[in-house]
């Protein structure tokens, strides 16, 4: 692929959270089998947890033996009373016999204050205080926490998963990052060749959707610290709890009866509704000159909004003819993309996705975005919108709503438009949203 190419699909794929769902197709797609991660050290070796289903935990680290309590830090100090300073005063001792008067000669330069022969000068350095907690496992870790096993479907290699997510490093009681509080929640791949993911894939794999999970991931299992920029060492142990929300199917598709538009597009598409569809920009067609979105069928699903969470399928081809990405090619289902209509908040950026707004779930859309002489080529996106992912903001304007007096919907499943969720290979089951 050309450098121009390669900024062309940049563009593209700006909102795509996955690592390595772009590309032609070219490479092994190979994938080792993953193994179900359990509890291999005596569970009383692991942290312990405070809080609910969908309620950001509090933690609590194993001691080693002889800790009765962590080592106290300058914020666990008690101030002394008002009033009185914080080290006594004491009156000046008097001299010892031996004390130099102001009669004495001073010694000279360099004498007097040198450290004996084979003596260092240089002040001793602290020692740093050991922490009172015990090592971190070595090995990966998943336990299913007491009363709050889900009962929902069992999560299946390859396909999505959406989850709640807290994470933090091994004796830090502070989490470095969390979605409980956050509008949206984490969409990843339960497979093992997306090294982000990889420890998190096996933490949930074989389990069930509505569980809550304890999961101890060492530094050996992907890339998660790096690629999150969670500005920890590389060489960090992560401890993290997962609530189980939602799965979906790598098999998602859109809806295969959307209703046509007949718009006339310059651009060949082939690949039938809810089907791998592919792109060709005909030789001579004409560049866009500016950001185009043509409905090319219209689903029955509810309307995309600002800041939603969706499931996407996507191809994309620059004016060229080069590949600038396809979910379809690489076989990895769809993909999780936060539509944004005005990602800058200044109104000076706008992306494919931005396109999505108000277009209804269900939908084939074809997207047109300029080039920039010598800088990258015109590009041509072809979308098809799988799903909303349920999130966090309906719940929030729900409690608003109670709060002024109105009394919400409150129905399980229910997107935010009144109309339940469809296709996904979710669990019904699983404890309502917090």
């Amino acid at each position: 692929m050309r450098p121009a190419s390669k900024l062309a699909a940049a563009l593209v794929a700006a909102g795509l959270a996955l690592a390595g769902c772009t590309g032609n197709g070219d490479e092994d797609n190979t994938i080792t089998p993953l193994t179900k991660a359990g509890v291999t050290v005596d569970p009383s070796q692991l942290p312990t947890l405070t809080g609910a289903f969908g309620e950001l935990p509090t933690i609590a680290f194993p001691l080693r033996e002889g800790q009765s309590s962590p080592a106290p830090t300058p914020s666990d100090e008690v101030p002394p009373p008002e009033g009185e300073s914080e080290t006594p005063e004491s009156s000046e001792p008097p001299p010892a016999d031996d004390a130099p008067t102001g009669d004495e000669e001073a010694p000279a330069d360099g004498e007097g204050d040198q450290p004996a022969e084979g003596e260092e000068n240089a002040e001793p350095e602290p020692s740093e205080t050991p922490s009172p907690y015990i090592a971190a496992p070595s090995e990966l870790q998943a336990q299913v926490q007491d009363g709050m096993a889900g009962t929902g479907e069992t999560v299946k290699e390859n396909n999505l998963v959406s989850v709640d997510l807290a994470i933090w490093e091994w004796g830090k009681t502070e989490a470095v990052m969390e979605t409980f509080t956050e509008a949206d929640r984490l969409v990843f791949p339960v497979r093992s060749d997306v090294p982000t993911y990889e420890g998190l894939a096996r933490v949930v794999f074989d389990q069930k959707v509505g569980s809550r999970l304890l999961g101890i991931i060492p530094p050996s299992e992907g890339t998660l610290v790096s690629d999150l920029n969670l500005g920890l060492d590389a060489g960090a142990t992560l401890v993290v709890v997962v609530d189980i929300r939602e799965q979906f199917s790598k098999d998602l598709e859109a809806q295969k009866d959307a209703a046509p538009t007949g718009a006339k597009i310059d651009v060949r598409i082939e690949g039938g509704l809810g089907e791998a569809a592919t792109l060709t920009v005909p030789s001579g067609t004409a560049e866009p000159t500016k950001v185009s979105a043509t409905v090319i069928a219209t689903g029955t699903g509810p309307a995309v909004k600002d800041a939603d969470q969706v499931l996407v399928h996507y191809v994309a081809t620059d004016w060229m003819g080069d590949p600038a990405g396809s979910t379809w090619v690489q076989d990895r289902g769809p993909q999780p993309i936060v539509v944004r209509a005005d990602p800058s908040g200044d109104q000076s950026t706008v992306t494919a996705f931005s396109e999505l707004v108000g277009v209804p779930v269900g939908s084939r859309v074809l997207i047109l975005l300029p080039g920039k002489a010598g800088s990258y080529l015109p590009v041509a996106v072809l979308v098809d919108i799988v799903k909303i992912v349920e999130g966090h903001a309906q719940n929030a304007d729900t409690s608003d709503d109670a709060e002024n007096g109105e009394e919400g919907d409150g129905t399980e499943g229910d997107n935010g438009e009144g109309t339940p969720d469809d296709g996904a290979e979710g669990d019904s089951s699983a404890p309502p949203a917090q």
